[in-house]
């Protein structure tokens, strides 16, 4: 039998469970406790929420149906933004490459504070939108792993989001520190390994409905370990948390009380720094 993906039904009991176990010994929660125990009974005796979560697409299939859409905020952007802007804004003004760009998002950032900017994606439908917002930048098709770029032929770099679609991650690091000056700067942002291995996927809206990209669960010491072994030095790292705007999930509205316990609070992103130290 093939099986035809996650249902939101087995998704909005997961979420309950989750929300019970983070609420399990703490004092004062035993109606909430009970609560929870009442809406899983209803969800599984009654009728419960109908539908697939999403087909699941690759990576070049998915980006071009995602382009349309995804200069909306995302669910993450919120709370990673913040953070990465403070790395960002402390780079001397250089060149500067902006990897994975997507839509720009970033390069348009850079460029707005003074850097030249070159942009690389795998997405020929991110990249045109890219270059319609920037048409004096410079964007180029290529792979993460295996940058279009000459080594020590910029400043520094970004990387948003991204490496969490690689599963080398290592390979994809050493190119990031392969093009980067010595002196320079490699700035990262990622979704937490804690929520992939949750079932967090990147999710997007389709013509045909819901679509996924499938995501890698790198631990935050995968990253440490792969700079190291490039050469980097650890510069900065933190872990923005979830808040409740960040949560919106697609259990979000069906059992908003145990989707709001189940998440909130948990470590969301990883946003990190690593310098190629000077020769």
């Amino acid at each position: 039998m093939t099986d035809p993906g996650p249902t939101l039904e087995e998704l909005t009991v997961g979420v309950e469970g989750l929300a019970l176990l983070r609420t399990l010994y703490t004092t004062d929660a035993a109606d909430f406790r009970a609560a929870r125990l009442a809406e899983t009974r209803a969800l599984l005796e009654g009728t419960p929420p109908a539908g697939q979560l999403g087909v699941e697409l690759d990576l070049t299939d998915g980006y071009a149906q995602w382009a349309a859409t995804y200069d909306r905020p995302l669910r993450l952007f919120g709370i990673e933004e913040p953070p990465l802007r403070s790395l960002l804004d402390a780079l001397p003004t250089g060149e500067v490459l902006d990897a994975a760009c997507g839509t720009g998002r970033w390069a348009t950032y850079l460029a707005g504070r003074g850097h030249t900017v070159t942009g690389v994606d795998q997405s020929r439908a991110m990249l045109d939108r890219a270059r319609a917002k920037l048409p004096d930048a410079r964007f180029l098709d290529g792979e993460l792993t295996d940058l279009p770029l000459a080594d020590a032929s910029v400043d520094a770099a970004v990387c948003a989001l991204a490496l969490v679609h690689v599963a080398d991650l290592a390979a994809a690091i050493g190119e990031l520190a392969r093009v980067v000056r010595p002196g320079g700067r490699i700035v990262l942002s990622d979704v937490h390994p804690f929520l992939v291995t949750l079932g967090w996927q990147a999710q997007f809206p389709t013509d045909h409905g819901r679509g996924f990209l499938r995501l890698h669960a790198h631990l935050p010491s995968d990253y440490v370990s792969a700079a190291l072994d490039a050469g980097l030095v650890v510069g900065s790292y933190t872990e923005p948390r979830l808040t409740a705007e960040a949560v919106a999930t697609p259990t979000a509205d069906v059992v908003p009380d145990a989707n709001h316990a189940a998440y909130v609070g948990l470590p969301g992103l990883l946003v990190a720094s690593f310098e190629k130290p000077a020769r």
